[in-house]
């Protein structure tokens, strides 16, 4: 005879009665919740120091910690609800059908969230990096744009214009990453191309000149390698020259090559160094062909 039957009029305190009182499901799931959520606090604890002794990204951190108290949650609420006999069978496969349904409905978030995790993992950039924008985005708000921000969803990038642009994931990992600062190799080759008049004399000037603005530039980094001219081919009208040089900076690329720029105008100007450009003449003008380069 059971000594609950008594309940609430008769208690025997005795260990047989505590027991069967303690394997009634009302007292089971409260149980589960006692020790239960306890046990959820401490691995908590446990997993916050776990990912401080790690090199983990914030972000995937973050993630990775709500999924497993999210999972700790259900099996302590799961548990609680099997003691008070709930089918819980029905409910992890009504739930699981709820996934499914919902994985379908928010397909294009889901992809976008797995892209952020492969990002995260591979790291192909970092925030403070600067990247070539994707093709659909580079035309409109410039191609380059600093990483502000790299979320589970999104990433954040402002752009060379100044926009702030939220990129969904997949954008960056369906379409090839160019990363301009990548911390193992920062060094970056800039190219310089332009068209001479196909004179020696000319293009030996030229060269003298190019080269000694090189050299006195303090954004041309001499590693791995030199500035250099070389002349690649003759044009329609002209000798192709192409400068390249290294900067150890994205930041620094468009700056040296817009005082490259301006330095082989006035310089080419002072020593009389002519560059090559289409020419029409009309032959009933009064026209010196010598002042042409010709």
């Amino acid at each position: 005879m059971s000594c609950l039957n008594d309940l609430p009029n008769s208690f025997e305190p005795t260990y047989t009665c505590a027991t069967e009182i303690l394997a009634t499901a009302p007292v089971s799931a409260l149980i589960t919740f006692v020790i239960g959520i306890p046990l959820i606090g401490i691995v908590k604890r446990y997993l916050r120091r776990i990912f401080d002794k790690t090199e983990f990204d914030e972000a995937l951190e973050n993630f990775i910690f709500r999924i497993a108290v999210l999972l700790m949650w259900a099996l302590v609420i799961l548990t609680a609800a099997n003691e008070l006999g709930i089918n819980v069978t029905g409910i992890v496969a009504a739930l699981g059908i709820l996934g499914l349904a919902v994985a379908f409905a928010a397909q294009d978030t889901m992809e976008n969230v797995i892209a952020g995790i492969f990002i995260i993992v591979d790291r192909p950039f970092r925030e403070g990096e600067r990247i070539l924008l994707p093709k659909k985005l580079g035309g409109i708000y410039s191609s380059w744009g600093d990483v502000s921000e790299i979320g589970l969803r999104t990433t954040v990038v402002r752009s060379t214009d100044g926009v702030m642009l939220t990129i969904p994931n997949k954008l960056l990992t369906n379409d090839t990453v160019a990363n301009f600062s990548h911390s193992a190799d920062m060094e970056l080759r800039v190219r310089i191309r332009l068209g001479l008049i196909p004179t020696w004399i000319n293009v030996s000037k030229a060269e003298e000149i190019i080269i000694d603005i090189a050299e006195n530039h303090p954004d041309i980094s001499k590693t791995p390698k030199p500035p250099e001219v070389v002349l690649r081919d003759f044009g329609d009208q002209e000798v192709i020259m192409e400068i390249r040089y290294y900067v150890n900076n994205a930041r620094k690329m468009r700056p040296s090559k817009s005082f490259f720029v301006g330095e082989i105008l006035r310089r080419f100007d002072e020593s009389g160094v002519s560059l090559a450009f289409p020419v029409r003449i009309n032959m009933n003008s009064d026209v010196d062909l010598g002042d042409l380069g010709f």
